[in-house]
Parts: structure tokens; C-alpha cells; sequence
């Protein structure tokens, strides 16, 4: 909707307000040079450190920003509108609840007592509820124990200069993520041919040759068509591969988020600041450094001889937000059956448009992320 020196200006005196204290550059924290900035909230319910990348330095800055800001408001979700058992709101729902991401040893029964909170269906508009564990990521330790229901996952939470902006950005993750887990960690059917590759994500790819970096980006298959790469880098100096993830009806967008996030998890790592940071990935390019162990080949994750081009993958452009998000929503409806949900999770008090995406009937593993 803006340039990213327009949304800084407007959310910098916010950021206090939500108890972020910091925007740290730490991108010469290693070699590549795509700008890496990290949002520093210390007394946050869940996560302290949050990242942001971009093309550039305020693309970066605002990337951090606004990943805290999202958490900031995902975390005070509250107690919901509602208090009642899943046997007499289901029926009323236009979607089953087994078709959200279930807990591995969940406990959901119709007379499971459960906190709901309101949505909107994305295209009909209709008011409809969504359970409030699904949107609740408030991580402090309490003296209650609740059983297990829903997986805990940021997965559709987004931020925006405008809602349709911040559920647009939610609805390609979830659908970033469907297709990561469809795919697995197992082998793909052709990696995209990087001297194929132009805008931006081709000189992505030269600045990452450039800084002695490997690069290989594949598709995704997505049951709605969108565009959806996953790129991995890895390189002598740090010889682990890092993985990053990109959805756009634009080719060139999705693989640039798709490279840049890799390169936000590399420097991450590097940096060490980040609360779920440990040490195996280190322990990892020790092994690989000494010998002990060998040294992956981003080649091997193809079964295919034949690269493909990335000319070959559909690109669309349109006019507007507005129909960008209708046009994802009705590709979601297609596959699922459903209408994809929306939380405005806005508060008047801050103004950000904070929104949770959700998508019955897509797949998510939060392992693989």
C-alpha cells in the first residue's frame, strides 16, 4: 500500500506502546549483505526476538517490526466471546473442527469446553467462531494445566498498512504451508534452473554466488496453483542448510521472500539471540567442517534431470489488494470447500490491522517450518 519509510515513520512511536525496546541491524553479522534486523521485546509472552528481511534496509526494519507487533497482539487475544462445548457450536459452524490443526493427543469430544472467539468468512462475510486456542499465543506458565486441543502456531498471523493487506499476507502463509506440507522433507520433481531466473530474484541468486553461497530454489506443487518456492542455501563458512519459504501470485515475489527468508535464518542462527536458537546446527557444521560428516548437496533433492525454468511457472499481476485476496480466497474455496476464516485481531488503542487467517481443510506440519 506504501513504501516501507512510510509505514516505519507511522509505527515507530507505536513500538514502544508494545514494549519493543530495540530494532537491531545484524545483517554484517554475516557475509551475504541482504539486510537481516531483529525486533527486541523482553517482556514478551512468547518470544522475545523476532526477524525481519528485505530487498532493503526498511523492508528489513519493518519486517522485524512488524512480526513483534503480530505476536505483541496475538499474545492478549483474551478469553474469547463465548465459553461452550464443541457438541453445540459445531453443528452451527460452516466448517468441522477436526479440520483445524489438531494436537497430536488432543481431546476434542463434543463435550469438550471450549473458549471461542468471533470471525468472518473471507468471502461471504458472514459471522462465524473460531476456537480461541487456535488464536492464543500467550506462552506464560500458569498454575492451571489445560489438555491438549489445537497445535500452537503463528501460522496465518499477519500485519499490514490496511486489513485486506494483513489478511492477504496471513492467507499466503497458510497456504505457503500447506504446500511445505505436502511436499515434506522428501525429494522434488525438478528444482527451478536459477540462470532462468530475472528481477529480483535473479540478482538475489547473483549476490548469493557472489558471497560463495549455494543456492537452489524448488516449486512447491499447491492444490490452489499460487507460486509457492522453497529455497535453501548453505555455503562453506557455514556448512548447515537453511531453509526459506515464499507464496505470491507474482513468480518473483514468492521466490524472493522464498531466498530471503533463508537468509533470515541463517543470520538468525548466527546471531544467537533468538529464544528457540539452540546449538544443533552448530554442533551440525562442526561435523561437517572436520569431516565427520558430509557435506549436503543441494542437487539431491531432485529426482528429475530436467531443471525447470522458471519462466515455465505462472505469474499473475492484478490491480489491487482487494482483488489479490479474493481471487486467493476463492482458490482456497475450490480446493477445501471452505471459506477461508479471518480474525481481526485490531486494537483501536495501537491502529496496526493485525488479522489471523483461517484455512479449514489445509494442512499444516509445524515441524517442518
Amino acid at each position: 500500500m506504501c513504501d516501507p519509510e512510510q509505514t516505519l515513520r507511522r509505527i515507530r512511536p507505536l513500538l514502544p506502546r508494545m514494549g519493543i525496546t530495540r530494532l537491531a541491524d545484524v545483517t554484517w553479522l554475516d557475509d551475504i549483505g541482504v539486510p537481516v534486523y531483529q525486533a527486541v521485546r523482553p517482556n514478551s509472552y512468547l518470544m522475545s526476538v523476532s526477524q525481519g528481511k528485505g530487498l532493503s534496509r526498511a523492508h528489513a526494519i519493518v519486517s522485524a517490526a512488524m512480526e513483534s507487533i503480530e505476536s505483541w497482539h496475538a499474545e492478549r487475544v483474551g478469553e474469547g466471546d463465548l465459553v461452550a462445548t464443541a457438541g453445540e457450536v459445531e453443528p452451527d459452524l460452516a466448517y468441522r473442527l477436526d479440520e483445524l490443526t489438531l494436537a497430536p493427543r488432543h481431546y476434542l469430544n463434543p463435550a469438550a469446553k471450549l473458549r471461542w472467539t468471533r470471525a468472518r468468512h473471507l468471502l461471504g462475510g458472514e459471522e462465524t467462531l473460531v476456537p480461541t486456542d487456535v488464536l492464543d499465543l500467550d506462552g506464560r506458565i500458569t498454575d492451571r494445566w489445560r489438555p491438549p486441543l489445537f497445535v500452537k502456531s503463528s501460522n496465518g498471523l499477519a500485519s499490514g498498512n490496511i486489513l485486506d493487506e494483513a489478511v492477504l499476507h496471513g492467507l499466503y502463509e497458510v497456504i505457503e504451508r500447506d504446500a511445505l506440507t505436502r511436499a515434506g522433507n522428501g525429494p522434488v520433481r525438478h528444482l527451478v534452473d536459477s540462470r532462468t531466473v530475472d528481477g529480483e530474484s535473479g540478482e538475489l541468486f547473483r549476490r548469493l554466488r557472489d558471497a560463495g553461497v549455494d543456492a537452489a530454489a524448488d516449486l512447491l506443487p499447491s492444490p490452489t496453483g499460487l507460486p509457492c518456492f522453497r529455497a535453501r542455501i548453505i555455503s562453506d563458512s557455514f556448512p548447515v542448510v537453511f531453509v526459506g519459504m515464499g507464496c505470491h501470485f507474482d513468480r518473483d515475489v514468492a521466490l524472493c521472500r522464498a531466498l530471503t527468508e533463508a537468509v533470515q535464518s541463517r543470520v538468525t542462527t548466527i546471531a544467537g539471540t533468538r529464544d528457540d536458537v539452540t546449538g544443533d546446527r552448530f554442533v551440525r557444521a562442526e561435523g561437517i567442517s572436520s569431516g565427520r560428516v558430509s557435506r549436503p548437496d543441494l542437487a539431491q533433492w531432485s529426482t528429475g534431470d530436467v531443471p525447470l525454468s522458471f519462466v515455465d511457472v505462472e505469474s499473475r499481476r492484478h490491480g489491487t489488494i482487494a482483488e489479490d485476496l479474493r481471487l486467493a480466497g476463492e482458490l482456497v474455496q475450490a480446493h477445501t470447500g471452505r471459506d477461508p476464516l479471518v480474525v481481526d485481531h485490531t486494537r483501536p488503542d495501537i491502529g496496526i490491522p493485525v488479522a489471523r487467517v483461517v484455512c479449514p481443510g489445509l494442512v499444516f506440519n509445524p515441524d517442518l517450518v
